[in-house]
């Protein structure tokens, strides 16, 4: 057995990817992330939330923009260009949009974990938030997608109900 068999056969460690956001790094399962694409022009919606950039085309479906860093202070604005958008695979609620795009600052990283890898940071943690880590050095942030994605469906819901 090789060393890439070796490693893809080893359940006690994880490929995540690392998303540099506006004010935090997003640590991730890397089965959630569908696509990597360079920036594009956001179509803005009116009276969205703070949250929400607005929509992008992707593979033939129109799909939400999420500003992270919003969900901890409403008052964040992210700037209307970022580096890269990271879609997601909808994870944890059965209903809403099937994917979503994280804006990022910088190109994500993949990372290979072990259980000892992490260690929890005793921070206060946002709405947003399941847990504070420290990986290495760096401190990254384990979003609560299932808030983030039970948000997204309620404002396409809205959306799609014309307010």
């Amino acid at each position: 057995m090789n060393t890439a068999e070796v490693v893809a056969n080893d359940p006690s460690e994880l490929s995540c990817v690392v998303i540099p956001t506006y004010q935090a790094q997003l640590l991730l399962p890397n089965v959630c992330v569908a696509e990597i694409m360079p920036w594009r022009r956001i179509k803005t919606l009116s009276d969205a939330p703070s949250w929400c950039m607005g929509l992008v085309g992707w593979r033939g479906q129109t799909v939400p923009v999420v500003n992270f860093a919003s969900f901890a202070d409403p008052s964040s604005k992210a700037p209307a260009t970022a580096r890269c958008l990271v879609v997601m695979n909808r994870a944890r609620t059965s209903r809403g949009p099937s994917f979503y795009a994280l804006a990022a600052v910088g190109l994500p990283r993949m990372v290979q974990l072990l259980a000892d890898d992490l260690q929890n940071a005793e921070v206060e943690l946002n709405v947003a938030d399941v847990m504070q880590v420290h990986v290495g050095t760096e401190q990254a942030t384990i979003p609560n997608l299932a808030f983030i994605e039970e948000q997204l469906t309620d404002l396409m819901s809205k959306a799609a109900a014309g307010g």
